[in-house]
Parts: C-alpha cells; structure tokens; sequence
C-alpha cells in the first residue's frame, strides 16, 4: 500500500490535496558558517501562524527540508503540525558542505549509510519519529569529497529503503553528476526529485534532467532576486510542451525570517497557492487553453506530482 509519511504516522496519497515538497518550518544556520538570524527558523509560535496561512490558501500538506540537526528539532516540527493541523513530512540525510559538521566529515560512506538508515527505520530525535524523505546536497559548480561520500550514503540508503529522495543543487548546478551518481549506487531516479532548478532555469539542461526520469523541482517561487516569475512560467510551459507535466514539482523554500509574513517579511506560505498560480491559469488560458485544461495543469503541478513524488509502499 502506498503512503506518505508524516511526522503524525503514515496517511493515504488520496486524502491529501495541495501540497508543498519543500519547506522549512524549522531551520538554523549552516554549523560551518556564523549564525544569521535571518536563518534562524526557531519560533514555534510564527511557524504556527505561517502554516496556517498555507491552510488557509488551500493547502493540506507539506515537507520540511531542514536536515542540519539530524532530527535534533523534530519535536518542534511535530508540534507546528499538530498546532496547525497541517501534516509535515520529515527529512533525513545531509545537506552540502557547509552544513557538514566534523562527525560527518570524518565518516565513512558506510558509516554515513547507517546514520540514515536507523533515522528512517527507527525513528529520530527524542521521540524517534519517522522521516519520510531523504536528501543529500551538493556545492555550486563542483562536488565536495564529503558531499560524494554523504550522497553515496543517502542514495545507497534511497535503493534499500525506496523513499523519496530530494537533492539540493548549487544554484541549479550539478544535477547531472547527481543522477550519475544515483545511478552509479543503483538508487532509483524516478523517487528522485533535483531541487532548487528554477535557479538555473535552463530549458535544455532541465529537459535532460527530465529525460533521466526524475522529478524537475523548481522550488525558489517568488525569489526574483534570481529569475522573473515570467521566466519561470516560460519555462513551466515549455517543458509542458515537451511532455513532463507529470513530473514537475513546485514550491518557495522559504528558509528565512524575511520570506515569512509571520515575522514580518513576504510573501509567505500563502504565495505560491493565492498568487502565483492563478498567474499561471490565467497565462495558460490566454496562450489558448480553456479553463478545465489550465486547472488539470494546476492540479497536477500542485497536488498530483508532489503527491507521487513524497509516496511509497509502506
């Protein structure tokens, strides 16, 4: 039977509806760097009130994608989702290098592999819950020595496991030498998901990516410090045209106080369902479409690929 696992214990794919595949509920400061405040995702309370924003707008269920406590802080996300009665989606495994504290650095693949495992199979933090997504990440232009070994360990784990799997690319870079990798350790693309290519919005490296498989994730919605919506619904829209509309995934990765409404900041969780979506229906129907064929569109960028990209058999 296939399921989503959430932090709340496992839930059936059909009752869920709007979903975000990639957000931060709780988060910190990379442990290589000095903390930035802005980073620093810790009030239970905003959180709260941010989620419940996403509620509001539509949505049912998302995934947090912070991975640098290892489950340190999963209570917490557990306590935003039953405060706001929105299920969350745990995630393990290692992000990129400067995330890498020296427990990690000085590990081996193996060892690296185990950390995973008994995270996914027995739970983790004080009250072992159970994840329900892995990820691995990787630096802007290169692959660092403990990024390969961190990503070998995650993708060995993806092919036991056969979970979900997010990868964070540098600015949209390396997602090919990723799926080289997957494949080299025999994890499966079609559980994939390469993250954050709306940063690197590049029609023909993006269709090669898709041609692998694996989900096309273009998570950076409402950042247009690194690209216009309009480019980003240019490219929705051309690689529609090419066939992937099944496996695009969208979302805001909204990792900073600045982002969130609930401390002051914008647009917030609400964006992407109340904003940048009807946007997009609206420029789908004025390239030629009708309304019924524009809404299955949404329907399967926000609803149907995420929601096949976060299940498994359980």
């Amino acid at each position: 039977m296939r399921i989503i696992r959430t932090l709340r214990g496992d839930i059936s794919p059909e009752k869920v509806g709007a979903v975000y595949y990639h957000e931060h509920v709780i988060a910190r400061s990379p442990v290589t760097k000095a903390k930035e405040m802005d980073l620093e995702l810790c009030d239970v309370g905003k959180m709260v009130n941010e989620v419940r924003l996403f509620k509001k707008a539509g949505g049912t269920l998302l995934a947090d994608a912070s991975i640098s406590d290892f489950g340190e802080n999963a209570h917490l996300r557990l306590e935003i989702s039953e405060k706001s009665g929105i299920p969350i989606v745990g995630t393990v495994g290692f992000g990129q290098k400067e995330h890498h504290n020296e427990a990690v650095k000085n590990s081996t693949i193996e060892e690296l592999y185990e950390k995973v495992m008994d995270a996914a199979l027995y739970g983790y933090g004080q009250m072992r819950l159970k994840p329900g997504q892995l990820k691995f990440g990787t630096s802007y232009g290169f692959i660092s020595e403990s990024e390969n070994r961190c990503a070998r360990a995650v993708a060995r784990a993806q092919k036991d496991l056969k979970m979900p799997l997010f990868t964070h690319t540098g600015i949209g870079t390396m997602g090919l030498s990723q799926i080289a990798l997957l494949k080299e350790e025999g994890a499966n693309p079609e559980q994939v998901c390469i993250g954050h290519m709306d940063r690197n919005p590049d029609f023909w490296l993006c269709r090669e990516l898709l041609k692998e498989g694996v989900f096309l994730g273009l998570d950076q919605i409402s950042k247009v410090k690194y690209c216009t919506e309009q480019t980003r619904i240019d490219l929705i829209c051309a690689l529609i045209q090419c066939g992937y509309q099944t496996r695009i995934l969208l979302c805001g990765d909204m990792a900073r106080q600045s982002y969130l409404t609930s401390f002051g900041g914008g647009p917030g969780f609400g964006y992407i369902l109340t904003s940048f979506l009807p946007r997009l229906v609206r420029q789908l129907m004025e390239d030629g479409m009708t309304e019924t064929q524009a809404m299955e569109i949404r329907e399967d960028l926000i609803c149907r690929n995420p929601k096949e990209f976060l299940s498994f058999e359980g």
